[in-house]
């Protein structure tokens, strides 16, 4: 503490000289003086420290205030008054740093800020490492939809059943916030299947928007008539269709395994290609309508050739004359394009029922 003492004549000087510049150069000196001796210092030593930085920090331009809260924030024991002072700053580029990454705010200060703060300042408390509920709370009550996400996709936070529901509630009107939860494992499961929800609804209402409603309440049916599992041991099935992927996976390898009576290979094979799980590809092929199965082989642009060795394969046999026609014009009628939509929000609606079930 002797370099402390040896240097408060110069900055009594610094401070009453009235001359912004060697003010600055003074905290400098102080702040680098400060970090050097920083893990050998008490608190009372501290203390001193943060009398004599505080007063050379105020009412100084900006540039200078947020080069010592970027030199402060990461210091396990930084100087509690400054550090304090800094966080409260209106300036997002001084308070920034510390309201980030500083170990010396305590709980009621991140509250007492977080109240009052702007969205740039919350923005930096969102990014803690840890975060309590109490200050959580606060956030997905004022933060903008950047800030809450960001929050949201913070697993250092903790959130309350309250702060949970703000969250769900918001997420009715931001996908992106939906999405960043439900990556989360601490939500509750009421609010869980509240997203799984909402997450459908949107993928109907898009389905709507893009083929009409007709359209999207087909394409709705066969996926949910799809997505029940099957007890069925599909592992000798996916070691053949890897192994058969290695050498070249196409429309004459599903077509030999159902012409040799290998029906669950090719479906798995299918299932594969179209880049949905097995499972579904089997649920299509046991479904009562032909649906399931018309999507997904035109979603890998497969022949009527295919689709009819997959029917003639059901348990029930080929269909009747006049239910194979309607089958062939629903295979004419649906666009390759539409099929590969309707696959691909089957197989993330799958991947929302996983999240829902765990």
């Amino acid at each position: 503490m002797l370099a402390l003492h040896s240097v408060v004549a110069d900055v009594e000087g610094a401070i009453t000289s009235g001359d912004p510049a060697k003010r600055v150069s003074m905290l400098r000196q102080m702040t680098d003086l400060f970090t050097a001796q920083a893990p050998r210092l008490n608190e009372d030593q501290i203390g001193a420290f943060d009398e004599v930085i505080l007063r050379l920090s105020r009412d100084i331009e900006t540039l200078a205030r947020a080069e010592l809260s970027a030199n402060l924030a990461d210091v396990a024991n930084a100087p509690r008054q400054v550090v304090r002072n800094l966080a409260c700053d209106p300036s997002a580029e001084v308070a920034g740093p510390v309201l980030e990454r500083s170990p010396r705010l305590e709980e009621s200060d991140l509250v007492q800020i977080a109240n009052g703060a702007g969205q740039q300042h919350l923005m930096a408390l969102s990014r803690r490492s840890t975060l309590a509920e109490r200050v959580t709370d606060v956030i997905v009550s004022r933060g903008n939809d950047q800030v809450v996400r960001s929050v949201a996709g913070n697993q250092g936070a903790r959130f309350s059943a309250g702060g949970f529901q703000i969250l769900t509630t918001r997420a009715q009107k931001d996908a992106e916030l939906g999405r960043v939860l439900t990556k989360r494992s601490d939500v509750p499961e009421a609010q869980r299947a509240q997203l799984v929800a909402i997450a459908r609804e949107r993928a109907r209402q898009a389905l709507a928007a893009e083929f009409g409603e007709n359209a999207a309440a087909q394409a709705t049916l066969a996926v949910a008539t799809a997505l029940s599992t099957l007890p069925v041991d599909l592992t000798p099935a996916e070691v053949a269709v890897g192994r058969q992927a290695k050498a070249g996976l196409d429309e004459v390898s599903v077509q030999t395994w159902l012409t040799t009576g290998q029906t669950t290979y090719a479906l798995v094979a299918l299932a594969r290609l179209a880049g949905v799980p097995s499972a579904i590809a089997l649920n299509a092929h046991a479904a009562p309508t032909t649906d399931p199965l018309l999507f997904l082989v035109r979603s890998v642009r497969f022949s009527w050739k295919t689709l009819k060795l997959l029917l003639a394969s059901r348990p029930d046999g080929m269909p009747n004359g006049e239910a194979l026609q309607s089958a062939f014009q629903a295979f004419q009628d649906l666009s390759v394009a539409t099929a590969q939509r309707v696959m691909r929000f089957t197989a993330a609606r799958e991947k929302l029922d996983q999240a829902s079930a765990a």
